[in-house]
C-alpha cells in the first residue's frame, strides 16, 4: 500500500459497533470468510453484482489505492463487512472480529505458491526453507508480527465476545458448521434462539456457494483490481496485487515433501518458542482448545428448534 493509502485508513477510516472486521493471517482463509460473510448477509443467493469484492467488503489499508472509501464502499449491506491482514493489538477498535488459525506447514506451503504465482520479485525462485526463515513473510520481522505472534494474540482473545476464532481446516471439512457459528456471530441469526427451519435454509444455500468448488466460479471476483490500481498509480507495489491463485481445488498434501529440514525446523522451533509456553506442544492442541471454547459458546443457539 501507498503510505497515503494507509494515512487515510488511519485517521479517516471510521468504525461502527456493528462492523465486523475480517482480521486474518495471510493465506489461512480470508477469502472463504470474507465470501462468507457476504453471502450470508445477501440470503445466500449466489450475489456477485460487482467487479471486485473489495466493493463490497473494502480492505481500508488498501482501499485509496484502488479507488474506493471504505467509509462509503458495501455500506449498502448490514452488517458492513471488512477485510484485514493486521494483528489484533493493531486493528480498529470498537467493532466485532473473525479471525481464523491454520496449520503453519499448510499456511507456509499455501503462501509461498502464492507469491510464486504473483511473480514476487526474488520469491520465484526460492525454495520453502528460505521463504520462511529469510523473508518477512511468515517469520515477521519490526513493525511486521509473524504468524506466532497472531496466534498467541488469539490465545489471549479465546474468552473474548467480541472475538470469532475458526479453525480452516474445520470449516474446509464441516463448512454447514462454520456457516452456522458465522452466523450467529454476525447477526444474521438471532443468537438467543434456536435455528429456525428457514435460518437453516439460509446456512445450507451459503454452505452450498462457499465450497472451493463453487468458488472457483467466482474467482476473478477475489482478485485485486490489479488493472484498475495501475491506472490510479498509487499503491506502493504493483506487484503484490498481480493476480494469483486464491481458491485452489488441488491438495497440496502431495507438496509437503517441500517442507525440508531447514524449514520444518524452523517452524517447529518458533512454536515452542512462543506457543508451547501458552500451554500448546502443538498445533493439534491449540485447535482443540478453539473447538472446545467454540462448543461451549454456540451449543445453545445452533440446535434446530
Amino acid at each position: 500500500m501507498s503510505k497515503e493509502s494507509v494515512r487515510k485508513a488511519v485517521e479517516e477510516f471510521i468504525v461502527r459497533p456493528s462492523d465486523i472486521i475480517v482480521s486474518t493471517f495471510p493465506k489461512t482463509g480470508t477469502t472463504l470468510i470474507t465470501w462468507l460473510c457476504h453471502q450470508l448477509r445477501t440470503g445466500g443467493y449466489g450475489h456477485a453484482d460487482f467487479d471486485t469484492l473489495y466493493e463490497v467488503i473494502p480492505w481500508p489499508l488498501l482501499s485509496w489505492d484502488i479507488g474506493y472509501d471504505p467509509n462509503v464502499a458495501g455500506s449498502q449491506y448490514f452488517p458492513r463487512i471488512f477485510k484485514s491482514h493486521l494483528r489484533m493489538a493493531s486493528v480498529y477498535r470498537g467493532c466485532r472480529y473473525v479471525v481464523m488459525v491454520r496449520d503453519p506447514v499448510k499456511t507456509a506451503l499455501s503462501f509461498h505458491a502464492f507469491m510464486r504465482d504473483k511473480g514476487v520479485p526474488g520469491v520465484s525462485d526460492m525454495d520453502l526453507g528460505t521463504f520462511v526463515t529469510q523473508t518477512p513473510f511468515i517469520r515477521g520481522r519490526v513493525g511486521r508480527a509473524s504468524l506466532w505472534e497472531y496466534y498467541r494474540e488469539y490465545h489471549i482473545l479465546r474468552n473474548c465476545s467480541s472475538v470469532l476464532i475458526l479453525v480452516y481446516e474445520d470449516a474446509v471439512s464441516n463448512l454447514l458448521d462454520a456457516v452456522r457459528m458465522l452466523a450467529n456471530f454476525i447477526g444474521v441469526i438471532d443468537a438467543k434462539k434456536s435455528v429456525t427451519k428457514d435460518d437453516e435454509g439460509l446456512i445450507e444455500r451459503v454452505a452450498r456457494l462457499c465450497t472451493k468448488e463453487a468458488m472457483v466460479q467466482y474467482s476473478e471476483k477475489f482478485d485485486e483490481p490489479y488493472e484498475r490500481a495501475g491506472e490510479l498509480g498509487r499503491v506502493g507495489d504493483l506487484t503484490q496485487l498481480s493476480p494469483a491463485t486464491k481458491i485452489s481445488t488441488r491438495s497440496r498434501d502431495g507438496e509437503r515433501e517441500m517442507v525440508n529440514d531447514v524449514a520444518k525446523q524452523f517452524l517447529d522451533n518458533e512454536w515452542r518458542r512462543v506457543m508451547a509456553p501458552l500451554g500448546y506442544d502443538d498445533y493439534a492442541s491449540f485447535v482443540a482448545m478453539i473447538r472446545a471454547k467454540n462448543a461451549e459458546r454456540f451449543s445453545q443457539s445452533t440446535a434446530l428448534s
